[in-house]
Parts: structure tokens; C-alpha cells; sequence
């Protein structure tokens, strides 16, 4: 199955682009993804515990079964203040 990944901020200009499409199998869960997403690119690693997963729009964990079609937004800590 086909998942649409959305990179912001840093991983954004890391990997040059806005978004990926990745193929997975049917059944595959966030974590499934994330593991994939770090085999095709190391540098995502480091991010990855500060990173929060949004799928369709909403919020969710690593255990989340993802389905064909799905948005999945990878969404970087927020600083500021």
C-alpha cells in the first residue's frame, strides 16, 4: 500500500523535499513507517524522539495500522515563546 509522508521544518530541508510516498505492507503500523523511513534515510534518526506522528490529521502512535491512502504528517517539536 501507498502512505503519503509530510516532512516540515528541519527534516523538510534535510531531505529536499515536502513530501514522500512510501509503499508498505498491507497491515503495516506507524512504527512499520518509521522504521522504513530511517532504512531509506539514516539522517531521520535522529529526529525521531522528538517527533510526533499525525495521521489523517490526527494524532497517533507508533502501534496506529495504517491504511491505503493515508496522510501521515511528521510533525517537529515546537519552540518559542
Amino acid at each position: 500500500m501507498k502512505i503519503k509522508v509530510k516532512l516540515f521544518a528541519a527534516l523538510h530541508e534535510l531531505l529536499g523535499q515536502r513530501e514522500l510516498t512510501l509503499k508498505l505492507s498491507e497491515g503495516a503500523t506507524i512504527g512499520d513507517l518509521r522504521d522504513r523511513l530511517v532504512e531509506e534515510h539514516p539522517i531521520v534518526r535522529t529526529f525521531l524522539p522528538t517527533l510526533v506522528w499525525a495521521v489523517n490529521e490526527e494524532y497517533a502512535l507508533s502501534e496506529h495500522r495504517l491504511r491505503e491512502g493515508d496522510e501521515v504528517a511528521l510533525i517537529p517539536p515546537i519552540s518559542g515563546g
